[in-house]
């Protein structure tokens, strides 16, 4: 992480223990950029880093005097902020790109245990704030999101409300040595702006006045149950689902999140221990576009490099799924945000790489080798995603690229809004007897993605399955929400009470199977799941047992998404494989 710091010295500051005599009973000046130096009033200093030491090309600009920090921003009601410029790029980089403000606490300034809040004012992208405690490794601080602003906006973020949102070991939040306070921006590859910054304060305990009550304490209020006159489909893929797509794994945040170059983080050992474990099928997500080598004309099909890497992992992945009585599925997986919508080089690009991969398996007849032709488009498409009109003209054009070469090989289509139920509802079923349907089922979202930093939900936490008055709350706060959660995360908030139960999830996958039935053609679900971090293991427990069990009422195959199996050893947790019925 690149980082460069101001120097100026300020002309005065007060002395420690006056400040921390103060701190007690009223809010603390961090810096109001009044002075227009790099330096706050607390004697730390402004610093500014990007992404470049980990393989980003984002960039972060702030005005300068020789190597010191210079504050000319316009301030809020005041003379001067701090404003710093910024461009996205994600380079190399697995995850999301990203650029950052800090500043560096000092000696007894370190030691924030009299304070419960940060309040600042800001006007630019959305942003995280953190926490920067030294006990924190892996940069997995204590953060809170804030939305974007066009204008000039005053937030007071509470102490409390901050969690862990990233991978790295959970600990608390230690704040007799804090740091640094800092503000990151992160987003995709193109994104630029300015982030102003006025006003930082840290604010005593027993400053914030009285909660305000947002939640009622309702009883459970389950709908009523959603009639189906018949699950009868008759279809052959109906049974090839049932038999290779059920009871299913994931292998995630490997070939979705880089090229495969020789070194093998799985192998053949981890297949057996799979089906050992009782999984019937894997789901294999992988960026096909990430192995075609740079040449002229990238989108020319009949000229499409591609490196050898990618069928060295497929045939692998073939082989050992075939050996060890697995279901394979490809499944094409991006999350580089390189499917841009409407490019046409960038679609004829990714028809071509379905066309090569078909083309490559056309004389390996098992019936349970699938293609998947894209994971959650919007997804691809870095949040912003294609129209149902688009997403079908691409796909129909995926799909014919690989019967060219495939006329019979079972194909995955999910449809858009995230592979949303409703929106597969929506559509007449393609003219290819070869297709099965797919959706992804993460509700009760709340429930699900609590403490999700890149669901907006990285502050969560508590929220219950199933629904129960004696483990609610009249305040969001007491589950992590905020009035900086998106309105329609606070409305499943405030709607729990009748959504988190059985039945709900029920009356939605009723709805998918009645489509499924109408039409004749098989449905499956290959991701579901509950965020570990945030939620209780007996609550997650208690989700699976049910969603597995309507899978198997309503006779939907499964693929689980979180790897709920020890990748070394092989074990799965004994409640785990009883709610997923793995010893079935």
């Amino acid at each position: 992480m690149a980082a460069c710091q101001g120097s100026a010295t300020p002309s005065s500051s007060p002395s420690p223990a006056a400040e921390l005599e103060a701190s007690a009973a009223e809010p603390v000046l961090v810096d109001d950029f009044e002075d227009g130096d790099g330096r706050s009033p607390l004697g730390g200093y402004w610093y500014v880093y990007d992404d470049q030491g980990n393989g980003g090309g984002s960039v972060v600009e702030v005005p300068r005097v020789g190597d010191a920090m210079k504050m000319e921003g316009e301030g809020f009601e005041s003379e001067r902020s701090l404003e710093a410029g910024y461009r996205l790029d994600q380079g190399n980089l697995s995850y999301p790109p990203f650029v950052g403000i800090g500043n560096a606490l000092e000696g007894p300034h370190r030691d924030l245990r009299a304070f419960a809040a940060l309040e600042y004012s800001y006007r630019g992208g959305a942003h995280e704030v953190r926490i920067e405690t030294a006990n924190v490794t892996e940069y997995d601080f204590h953060a809170m999101q804030v939305p974007a602003s066009s204008t000039w906006r005053t937030v007071t973020l509470d102490f409390a409300l901050f969690r862990q949102g990233g991978w790295g070991p959970k600990v608390p939040m230690e704040l007799e040595d804090t740091q640094a306070l800092g503000w990151q921006v992160r987003g995709k590859t193109g994104d630029e702006g300015a982030f102003e910054l006025d006003d930082v304060r840290l604010l005593p305990a027993g400053s914030r006045g009285p909660r305000k009550r947002t939640l009622t304490l309702d009883e459970p209020a389950p709908p009523a149950p959603a009639q189906l006159a018949s699950m009868a489909i008759d279809h052959p893929l109906q049974a090839t689902a049932m038999r290779s797509l059920d009871r299913g794994y994931n292998l995630t945040n490997w070939l979705e999140q880089g090229a495969f170059t020789g070194e093998w983080t799985y192998g053949e050992a981890f297949v057996e221990r799979l089906a050992a474990a009782g999984y019937r099928s894997l789901r294999l997500p992988i960026d096909l576009d990430l192995y075609v080598l740079d040449q002229p004309s990238r989108s020319a099909g009949d000229g499409l490099q591609l490196d050898p890497h990618l069928f060295e992992v497929l045939d692998a992945f073939e082989a050992w799924t075939r050996a060890h009585g697995l279901g394979l599925t490809i499944t094409y997986h991006q999350y580089d945000g390189s499917y841009r919508v409407g490019d046409a080089a960038v679609e004829a690009e990714m028809v071509a790489l379905w066309g090569a991969v078909a083309e490559h398996f056309a004389d390996n007849r098992r019936p349970d080798l699938f293609f998947e032709l894209l994971n959650e488009p919007e997804l691809a498409a870095g949040g912003s995603g294609p129209s149902a009109a688009q997403w079908t003209e691409l796909s129909s054009a995926m799909l014919a690229a690989i019967r060219e070469h495939d006329r019979d090989r079972p194909v995955l289509f999910g449809d858009v809004k995230w592979y949303d139920i409703d929106a597969l509802v929506e559509r007449e079923p393609f003219d290819d007897p070869n297709v099965l349907y797919v959706f992804h089922f993460y509700e009760p979202f709340v429930f699900t993605h609590q403490g999700a930093s890149w669901a907006g939900m990285g502050t969560t936490g508590g929220v219950p399955y199933p629904y129960s008055v004696e483990r609610w709350s009249e305040y969001r706060e007491d589950f992590g929400f905020s009035e900086f959660n998106e309105p329609w995360q606070l409305d499943l908030l405030r709607n729990y009470p009748r959504t988190g139960n059985r039945e709900a999830m029920r009356n939605r996958l009723v709805q998918v199977k009645a489509w499924a039935v109408k039409h004749g053609v098989p449905v499956i679900c290959n991701e579901f799941g509950v965020y570990a971090a945030a939620s209780k293991e007996e609550d997650a427990v208690r989700y699976y047992t049910d969603l597995v069990a309507l899978f198997a009422e309503l006779e939907i195959p499964w693929h689980a998404w979180f790897m709920l199996m020890d990748a070394e050893t092989g074990a799965v947790d004994p409640d785990h494989a009883r709610a997923l019925r793995l010893g079935d």
